[in-house]
């Protein structure tokens, strides 16, 4: 019954509506008494079905219409809608102007005949149709959630109680959609991913000012970081491992250097559980920790850092391999150290020289020398692919700031107050309440969620301005 009701009602008010009409903005615009939004001189709008006083003081009724169709030569400085949907469409406005200009290079694409004879023109192009199809799709949800909210607005003013509290009801749920498309979805999609951020990742965390009491705060920085791991089901291994004094479990740990990947069964249904480099990466620099040591008798509070140091592993690709093998000079050895008759009688260390860098990777941590070979392979990749990100940055931008300066209490990124319960980033100046559950690895996706949020913002920003992207 009320379906019926409401299909003669609309029918009824369909034949009511005035024809549309088509205006000059700066004609219209500074008599408007309908409350709308801000207009771009010499831009032709479509205006909204009400009453409006026009400069020669006569009344006009024209229809309300969304943005125009896309079409070709669009710019970040076309024409506004005459009356936002929402504070938040119109408080975006620079967002949805760029959105729709990147949006229009996808179609051009998209419309053009490709050169068969130009192979590098035709990746370039496949590139660009990848990275921009989820944002026009994006596009047309938002453009079609808005002629719904448009095509409703006469409805509110329905002389029918049910039906105009039903119109109003379905006008706000599509108003919260509306905003939180344009809020979250679009500023996701309209920023380019990052192309490191599922790469396969080496942490080194290393103790640094304090002696013992270091070495355990390395222990306890270690096992967060295994924790965050095995709840994003990542794969470990653990390439090389030195504890502190008084042997394993002791002690603590002085140096640990593990490799992280992305879980070829797609993890534990986490969200970024691909995102080994992507999530890790912010890990990168000094930890400060201040705590009252378990042996110590006077209650006093000690202050001591770890420095960790986190590392991509590049991809070999046929046109540009990481790595040469015959750029590499492999040497192998007797290890050193406690092993038995084992470490004087077998040459299972292995040490790799990548003669054109210079860089050096020795490795001994197993008795097996093909492990070891394998290990230091991986090292040797991971350093590799961090001087080659640092060069790639540095061609962007003259300047960048170095993942470690120093294990120097100075040179701090975070620190974990354990007589206040707190987190604190110095990065980013915010403070984190639970530092039990983070070092559980369980509230570290909350510090990390917090770091990338803020990033998002600012290369939004940096985008919507202009200017080049920020590097991270």
């Amino acid at each position: 019954m009320l379906a019926t009701t409401r299909a003669k009602h609309l029918a009824r008010l369909s034949k009511a509506v005035a024809p549309r009409h088509l205006l000059k903005a700066q004609t219209i615009a500074p008599s408007c008494s309908c409350g709308c939004s801000k207009f771009e001189p010499g831009f032709s709008s479509l205006i909204a079905s009400r009453s409006i006083s026009t400069q020669t003081h006569t009344k006009r009724i024209v229809p309300l219409l969304p943005f125009k169709s896309l079409r070709r030569g669009y710019s970040t400085e076309a024409e506004a809608p005459i009356e936002w949907c929402t504070e938040t469409e119109e408080r975006q406005a620079k967002l949805l102007a760029t959105t729709r200009a990147r949006v229009e290079v996808y179609r051009k694409t998209v419309s053009e005949e490709p050169d068969a004879t130009d192979v590098q023109a035709q990746i370039a192009r496949a590139k660009v149709q990848k990275e921009l199809a989820p944002l026009a799709d994006a596009w047309d949800k938002y453009q079609e959630m808005r002629k719904s909210i448009v095509d409703m607005k006469p409805h509110l003013e329905d002389p029918d109680p049910t039906l105009r509290e039903m119109f109003e009801a379905e006008h706000s749920t599509l108003c919260s959609d509306l905003d939180e498309l344009i809020t979250t979805a679009l500023p996701k999609l309209l920023l380019p991913p990052s192309p490191t951020a599922a790469l396969p990742t080496v942490m080194s965390i290393n103790a640094g000012v304090g002696g013992i009491e270091s070495a355990l705060c390395t222990e306890s920085i270690a096992r967060m970081y295994i924790r965050f791991a095995e709840k994003k089901g990542w794969k470990m291994e653990e390439i090389s491992r030195v504890d502190g004094t008084g042997g394993k479990g002791g002690g603590g740990i002085r140096e640990l250097t593990m490799k992280f990947e992305p879980s070829p069964w797609g993890g534990n249904g986490e969200d970024g559980a691909d995102e080994v480099y992507g999530l890790l990466q912010w890990e990168k620099g000094v930890h400060r920790v201040q705590r009252i040591p378990p042996n110590e008798t006077l209650g006093r509070i000690h202050t001591s850092t770890v420095a960790v140091v986190v590392l991509p592993i590049y991809p070999d690709t046929e046109d540009a391999p990481l790595v040469d093998p015959k750029d590499v000079r492999l040497d192998v050895m007797r290890a050193r150290g406690a092993g038995g008759q084992h470490v004087n009688r077998t040459e299972s260390a292995v040490r790799l020289t990548h003669i054109p860098t210079g860089i050096t990777v020795s490795m001994q941590d197993s008795r097996s020398q093909h492990q070891n070979r394998a290990w230091a392979w991986d090292i040797l990749r991971a350093r590799l692919s961090e001087k080659k990100h640092n060069e790639d940055v540095e061609a962007r931008r003259a300047s960048r700031r170095s993942q470690v300066k120093g294990a120097d209490r100075s040179d701090k990124i975070r620190t974990y107050n354990f007589n206040q319960d707190r987190l604190t980033d110095h990065r980013f100046g915010f403070s984190i309440i639970g530092l039990q559950n983070i070092l559980d690895g369980d509230g570290l996706e909350d510090v990390i969620s917090m770091m990338k949020k803020d990033l998002m913002e600012r290369r939004l920003e940096s985008l919507l301005q202009g200017e080049e992207d920020i590097d991270y």
